[in-house]
């Protein structure tokens, strides 16, 4: 047989042997896999939670997702340069749609500060911009925490979501699902800042926390969360959610979610 002709019916084999071949199946992404509610993780301790930060008498709630602990609420140590927000205007709304039971500002307050946690700067000096604080940084989670680098950010995104899936499905797995916590981010039309309750699939709890301009006014309901990685000498990155999730750089004041070391 013509050697060319031998080539050219292997070419058609393969050709034939490759159209035939079933796609590889993806297996859906399961929370009771990823995040399961019951069971022991690699710490010995309960998939969830709760934990006693000894500095302040604060109790926590806590996930596992994946190899990773992960606080499940903002924190709320009263650490250097840190605040709760001082925005009248915003506290007045978020009295009016969430918390009914106050009726001073102070009130409203303390009701945000415990729900969304404390804003902070991991910046020298508490300053918008520069190095980071690594003193701070060291001590401002509880013991046998940190703040997250942004690896570790990442490491949770990939726990969240399967090859292919949209950056709205990963977003909602990790918003929580209490409608009223998200109430006044409808007044909010861009999509850095609109946010709508997720499906909380594994209970990390995500809410429209924002940011803290130094001067102590909010900046919109977006949740931007803190690394401790920084972005360039002047801003660090800040994990970021609304409907939608990606990495930010900015130089406000933001909340921390602490990870277990």
């Amino acid at each position: 047989m013509n050697k060319y002709v031998y080539l050219l019916i292997v070419l058609i084999l393969v050709l034939l042997s490759s159209c035939t071949t079933e796609p590889e199946e993806v297996e859906p992404w399961d929370a009771a896999k990823v995040c399961p509610e019951t069971g022991t993780n690699a710490y010995g301790m309960p998939n969830r939670g709760t934990f006693t930060d000894e500095r302040d008498g604060e109790v926590y709630r806590y996930t596992t997702i994946g190899k990773q602990v992960w606080m499940a609420e903002n924190l709320r140590y009263n650490a250097p340069y840190s605040m709760c927000c001082n925005d009248t205007a915003f506290l007045k709304q978020y009295c009016e749609l969430i918390e009914h039971d106050c009726k001073t500002e102070s009130c409203c307050q303390n009701s945000m500060c415990n729900l969304f946690g404390r804003y902070y700067s991991i910046i020298k000096n508490g300053d918008r911009f520069g190095p980071i604080d690594d003193a701070l940084v060291d001590t401002i989670c509880p013991k046998g925490w940190h703040i997250p680098t942004k690896v570790e950010w990442q490491e949770l995104e990939s726990n969240m979501i399967n090859s292919g899936e949209s950056e709205v499905l990963i977003a909602s797995r990790m918003k929580s699902d209490d409608t009223i916590y998200f109430a006044f981010s409808k007044k909010y039309s861009h999509k850095d800042a609109k946010m709508e309750s997720g499906s909380d699939d594994c209970a990390f709890n995500i809410l429209p926390s924002g940011s803290m301009v130094n001067d102590g006014s909010f900046y919109n309901t977006g949740a931007y969360v803190l690394s401790k990685t920084q972005k360039n000498t002047n801003s660090l990155e800040v994990f970021h959610v609304t409907n939608y999730f990606d990495f930010f750089f900015q130089g406000y004041r933001d909340p921390i979610r602490c990870v277990m070391d």
